[in-house]
């Protein structure tokens, strides 16, 4: 698969799970041993994990790797004043 299909792939697991706090939907997304050059922004019940025998068989390069980004709740900050 191609970085840009990969991405859109990731992207729309991202848009369903983003606010999905309470959802019964869960993803796992799986990399075969390899580069990718791709974002990978994890939303409640999403995991990403490498298939290599190794640690290092899968790396995940991209604009911020692979993280979780909780801007939907205002950062999970108290609404309290």
């Amino acid at each position: 698969m191609s970085s840009t299909t990969i991405q859109s792939m990731l992207d729309k697991v991202f848009r369903h799970q983003e606010t999905n706090q309470f959802g019964p939907n869960r993803y796992a997304l799986l990399f075969k041993p390899g580069t990718y050059n791709v974002d990978v922004n994890l939303g409640f019940y999403t995991q990403a994990l490498g298939l290599g025998l190794l640690p290092d068989a899968v790396t995940i390069k991209g604009k911020g790797g692979v993280h979780v980004q909780a801007g939907w709740m205002r950062g999970n900050k108290s609404r309290l004043p």
